[in-house]
């Protein structure tokens, strides 16, 4: 049968021998397509989109890495200024050391200090308000040479409510201590958060 299939073939005029073969190619070309190439073209396809999705996932991973560096570099900043806070607002009422650095201040200007009266403090959210009553004596230069120093303390002290007064005006006195002053000082103690919880009771053993 195939024999006189190839007969018939054969009898046929060339054009229409190039015509069949080229029919039979086509449809030997369209089953390898659909049995071989095309579950590869959809598993190329299905690569292509997960590797586009992970592309996404990188790009979002590499801004979120870039958010969290920021965010770090941040923390450290903010933790530094914390630092630099904490020094000039204490964390605790200093007090020697503060009186300290006030007697020291006021013996290197020249400057007496005659009382020093604790006020009630005044709280705040975050800080309290520590004021102190004082009287000091010392001329007009050395109660100004004073006032500065007390200003460029690395403690927070403000001066207020000054109230200056002649005191002696002759005599050996008059070099020295010529001017009264009585003035409110006060620092600021910061109010530290308390993060750190107890840790719970330890169970007994059976």
């Amino acid at each position: 049968m195939a024999a006189m299939d190839m007969k018939a073939f054969t009898k046929l005029k060339w054009y229409y021998q190039i015509l069949i073969v080229g029919a039979l190619c086509g449809l030997a070309l369209t089953g390898v397509f659909y049995y071989f190439l095309s579950p590869m073209q959809d598993e190329i396809t299905a690569k292509q989109k997960q590797r586009a999705e992970l592309e996404q996932q990188v790009a979002k991973s590499l801004q979120q890495q870039k958010i969290y560096e920021q965010m770090k570099a941040d923390s450290i900043q903010l933790a530094k200024t914390l630092d630099d806070l904490k020094k000039v607002l204490p964390l605790d009422k200093e007090t020697a050391q503060i009186i300290d650095s006030i007697n020291a201040e006021a013996k290197t200007a020249g400057v007496k200090i005659m009382s020093i009266g604790v006020r009630p403090v005044i709280e705040h959210d975050v800080y309290t308000e520590w004021p102190w009553d004082m009287q000091a004596v010392g001329t007009y230069n050395s109660l100004a040479t004073f006032f500065d120093k007390i200003h460029q303390l690395p403690r927070i002290v403000n001066i207020s409510g000054l109230k200056l007064s002649t005191r002696a005006s002759e005599g050996e006195k008059a070099f020295t201590e010529s001017v009264g002053a009585t003035y409110t000082a006060t620092t600021f103690i910061y109010h530290e958060e308390q993060v750190a919880e107890a840790a719970p009771p330890a169970k007994p053993v059976k």
